[in-house]
């Protein structure tokens, strides 16, 4: 498939290839990850200093990115150098080389970043929340050691490559000054020849298989290297796709979706625990995953749980006063306006559609859902998923002083 939006204010052009390839595909960690970033590291044609300098030349730009069930390439683009980027492009799609000795400076370079980060507050907790929501079986509940960089081979990723990187699968976005002509040359990228054929037997767990009801109960973790406390708290929640999702959003922002935010005035304005903390809702999965984020005053971290629980409990127990409300819509309507204004934010929201399998007008009716939305069916929906007694709540907090202990 390739979509197309044209808007001739734009001078250049944007192509996104999306690949059902994600870290829920692979047989071992790292093996989608490591197989997206190599491909810019050289081709059968062309060595990764050729591939960066001629794309530089040309004035292109180019992502790669990895989530659980896709990898993504984009590229931008001038339009009079479309024909030779997308080719460049389609040789790093179908005719990587992955050079054993680009594959060896990527996973020094990756591990070195792995192991400084394993030395702060918030890359531990995220890394800990996430195994304990999903648990070990899950591609967002697994997390690479140093022993999966050192185990990690240039055939796994010729593997994957192989079982996964079939043009015929790709899907294309192409937005910009696009005409005829550009629409061609993304369609030789996905009618290839060189046919990937599958040679392995994968297993891949299913969101719902491993989406469980049985809560953690407060995890701390002492981490010597950590200066403050750094709070997770969360769980897993409805379909991206119910209408629930969409009411769920509200009660989130008014949680702690913005500055003017109730746990924003709470903890940091009146209680002063913390610079900022934030509520979201993630959509990694069609599942959605709740979660509240702080970095607080070393050892305060459980006075901002018990804070979150008391502004979860009202929202739960009163209905949310009009004028708040009102506030909080105008404010996430004007936010989806920004954030998907001119053609390459609108191919962004296409793209998260996409993924997840939401119908093309999703981002209409996030609209209208928000605007129809009422404090009572605020209260229901709060009252079926902001229930902190079933979250999972993790502290990384610095390690005690013998005075302490």
């Amino acid at each position: 498939m390739i979509s197309v939006l044209r808007s001739s204010a734009v001078p250049a052009v944007r192509l996104d290839v999306v690949i059902p390839a994600g870290q829920a595909e692979q047989d071992c960690l790292l093996q989608a990850l490591f197989t997206n970033r190599l491909l810019r590291e050289g081709t059968e044609r062309h060595t990764a200093a050729e591939l960066a300098e001629r794309l530089d030349h040309l004035g292109a730009w180019l992502e790669l990115s990895v989530a659980v069930h896709h990898s993504f390439v984009t590229l931008y683009t001038l339009r009079r150098h479309v024909p030779e980027t997308f080719r460049l492009v389609r040789d790093m799609l179908l005719r990587p080389a992955f050079p054993a000795d680009r594959f060896e400076v990527v996973r020094q370079n990756n591990l070195s970043q792995h192991l400084v980060g394993r030395q702060r507050g918030d890359v531990v907790a995220r890394r800990l929340f996430g195994a304990a929501v999903y648990g070990p079986g899950h591609p967002c509940g697994r997390f690479a050691e140093a022993d999966d960089f050192h185990s990690l081979t240039r055939d796994d990723l010729l593997r994957f490559h192989q079982a996964h990187y079939n043009p015929s699968a790709f899907t294309l976005f192409l937005s910009g000054d696009v005409d005829d002509e550009v629409e061609a040359l993304a369609a030789e990228i996905k009618t290839s020849s060189e046919q990937r054929s599958v040679n392995s037997e994968q297993i891949v767990p299913s969101d719902a298989e491993h989406s469980s009801n049985h809560y953690s109960l407060l995890t701390n973790h002492y981490l010597p290297t950590a200066l403050q406390d750094s709070v997770r708290m969360g769980g897993l929640m409805m379909d991206v796709g119910s209408d629930d999702y969409q009411l769920m959003r509200i009660v989130t922002a008014i949680l702690g979706g913005s500055f003017g935010s109730r746990l924003m005035r709470s903890v940091r304005e009146e209680q002063g625990l913390t610079y900022g903390i934030n509520a979201d809702l993630y959509t990694n999965t069609r599942q959605v995953l709740f979660v509240v984020t702080s970095e607080a005053a070393a050892g305060r971290g459980r006075e901002v749980v018990d804070e979150v629980v008391r502004q979860c409990r009202l929202l739960c127990d009163e209905p949310v006063p009009a004028d708040e409300l009102e506030r909080v819509k105008g404010y996430m309507v004007g936010e989806i306006y920004r954030n998907y204004e001119g053609v390459y934010n609108l191919v962004d929201a296409h793209i998260y559609a996409h993924t997840l399998g939401l119908p093309s007008d999703h981002m209409t009716r996030t609209v209208e859902a928000i605007r129809a939305a009422t404090p009572s069916a605020l209260l229901a929906v709060a009252r079926r998923w902001l229930r902190p007694d079933r979250f999972h709540t993790v502290i990384v907090t610095p390690c005690p002083t013998s005075s302490e202990v």
